[in-house]
Order: structure tokens, then C-alpha cells, then sequence
């Protein structure tokens, strides 16, 4: 705990240097181009009384020899006011981009270094459980139940680390621009229903219920669409209670496809909604294990095959995770 909050103050102290030394730039910059106002106005003013005070001619030439100095020096002090106005607008315009990006900039490195945080916990942990795991079955005698039990718990940690691995290397490929789909006829119905079956195995203390309709056939990537489908069961999952029932849905629309993954567990904040799909956004619930990968890929691969997304609220509580795609058949 103590390493976290010298680490917090270690952070926020280059933030606040940052910070500060904006503003006075920014304050600098505004009060340079104001003393340039008021040292222009002053020596405009200086040279309309020094002409004036040089005319040499009759009183009827005079007035008029005013008068035509004293429009020339009012269009003097328009033309600085319309240039300190323009010059004003640019600078307030750069400060307002240069703070979005320095702000946006700083907000990404601290999502990184909670991401590296994150996925360094997600690492450790299934190595740390496969490990005791096969030392217990190595040292102790087991009967075959819990021998089984041990086995079936680190075929779990494999696959959560598989997981994480398969979302690693789709995120490096997106960053990178390297990731292209394979384009083939899919049966997204069967697709699903095989992701369901393998959560079942896998985890046959929970409760996850299946309802698909027979050949829903679109054209895409399968292993990118079987991991978005993994990442929202594992999100549902995850944010569920162990008694809490998760249903998959296949269905067809309208000629369009729909997948949805329903929970009933918390639910999610209504000021979290709209960034859910953000990389690396995990909420207010860190305490859930998570990476902040799963929805932001599984918005990737839907955008990627020219389908939708969407969260909303189940009914009465939950959430309900849907993607949609255009029917081939």
C-alpha cells in the first residue's frame, strides 16, 4: 500500500510541473500581446499629436489636415484591435488543442501504466495457480475427485492466459495496422453455441443458458469473432455473482443477425456507458480481475465487419451486450 501511494504522489508531481508551467506560458503569452496593445495604442497616439502639431497651413487646410490625421490614426487602433482579436483567437484556440492533447496524452499514460499493472496481475496469477496446482498433485496422493477438481481449475488458468495472450496479440495488430480478416462464410449461430459450450465445460459451477436459432450465416473472420464472443461471456462472467444466470442469444431481424449476451448481475453506472468501449476503461469495479481489452477488441472486430455494438440495462438489473451483422442467408 505504501509503495501505491508513493508511486500515486510520484505520478501526480510531474502532472502538476507540467501543469503550471502551461498556464504561465499561456498567462505570459496573453499579457505579452496585451502590452503590445496598449505600446501600440500609445505611439499611435504619440505620432497623430506629433503631426498634427507639424501642420503648417491656413486654418480652413488645418481643420481638415486634423481631421484626415485623426481618421488615419482611429483606423490605426482598429486595425490593432482587429489584429490583437485574431492573434487572440488563434492563441486561445492553439491552448485549447495543445491542452486536449497534452491532457489526452497524459490520461493514455496513465491508463498504460494501470493497464501494465493490470496485465502484469493477469500474468502472475494463472502461473502462480498452475504451479501449486501440479506441486499439490506431485507431492500429495490424491483421490481421483480432487484430483480432478485440481486439473479442471488449471485447464481454467491455461485458458484465461490463452485469453489474455490472443487479446495481447489482436491489440498489437490493430495498433499496429497489421490485422486483416480472412473473409469466409460463418455460421455465427453454431459459433456462439460452440463459445457457450466451452464456458460450460469449463466452468461447470456457473449458470449459463443458451438460446439459438438454427444457421445464421454471415461472412467474417471466425477465431476474431470467436474471441469477441469469448471477451462478452467472460465480461458477463465476471461481473456476475455465482448464482447469477448468463444467456446467449442468436437470433435473426430484419435480415440482420443479432448476438447478445445477457447478465443479471450489477449492472453499470450511467456515467460509465459511454465509455466502456474505451481501451484499457475498466470502471469503478477494480477489484474485478481485467485487463480493459475485452469490450474495446470486441468493438474492434465488430467495426471491422461492418457491424454494430451496444450495452443496454436488462430488466431488472444487468446488462445486455449485443452485436449485429448483416445476413447472408
Amino acid at each position: 500500500m505504501a509503495y501505491r501511494i508513493l508511486k500515486s504522489k510520484l505520478i501526480v508531481k510531474p502532472l502538476r510541473v507540467i501543469y503550471v508551467f502551461y498556464w504561465f506560458l499561456l498567462a505570459y503569452i496573453l499579457a505579452a500581446l496585451i502590452f503590445w496593445f496598449i505600446a501600440l495604442n500609445k505611439q499611435n497616439k504619440e505620432l497623430v499629436n506629433f503631426r498634427i502639431q507639424g501642420i503648417e497651413s491656413n486654418e480652413t487646410n488645418r481643420l481638415k489636415e486634423e481631421k484626415r490625421i485623426e481618421f488615419e490614426g482611429h483606423r490605426k487602433i482598429a486595425q490593432y484591435i482587429g489584429e490583437g482579436v485574431t492573434f487572440l483567437l488563434l492563441i486561445l484556440t492553439g491552448a485549447v488543442l495543445v491542452f486536449r492533447f497534452i491532457k489526452k496524452q497524459l490520461v493514455q499514460s496513465q491508463q498504460q501504466r494501470n493497464f501494465m499493472m493490470a496485465i502484469t496481475h493477469e500474468l502472475k496469477t494463472p502461473i502462480a495457480v498452475t504451479k501449486l496446482n501440479l506441486e499439490t498433485m506431485q507431492i500429495r496422493k490424491l483421490e481421483y475427485g480432487q484430483q480432478q477438481k485440481l486439473i479442471r481449475s488449471t485447464i481454467q488458468e491455461a485458458n484465461r492466459l490463452n485469453t489474455l495472450c490472443n487479446n495481447m496479440l489482436l491489440l498489437s495488430q490493430l495498433d499496429a495496422g497489421g490485422y486483416t480478416l480472412t473473409r469466409e462464410k460463418i455460421d455465427i449461430a453454431t459459433l456462439a453455441n460452440d463459445c457457450a459450450e466451452d464456458f460450460i465445460a469449463r466452468l461447470p459451477d456457473r449458470k449459463i443458458q443458451v438460446d439459438i436459432e438454427d444457421e445464421a450465416i454471415i461472412i467474417g473472420d471466425k477465431l476474431s469473432l470467436q474471441l469477441a464472443i469469448n471477451n462478452l461471456l467472460d465480461n458477463a462472467l465476471k461481473y456476475s455473482g455465482k448464482d447469477d444466470v448468463v444467456l446467449i442469444k442468436v437470433f435473426k431481424e430484419n435480415k440482420r443477425i443479432r448476438l447478445q449476451v445477457i447478465d443479471t448481475g450489477s449492472g453499470i453506472s450511467a456515467k460509465e456507458k459511454e465509455r466502456i468501449f474505451e481501451k484499457y476503461f475498466r470502471g469503478e469495479q477494480r477489484q474485478t480481475k481485467g485487463t480493459g481489452l475485452g469490450l474495446y477488441l470486441s468493438k474492434e472486430i465488430v467495426k471491422q465487419h461492418h457491424g454494430d455494438i451496444y450495452m443496454t440495462n436488462n430488466t431488472p438489473r444487468g446488462c445486455i451486450f449485443e452485436m449485429q451483422f448483416r445476413s447472408k442467408n
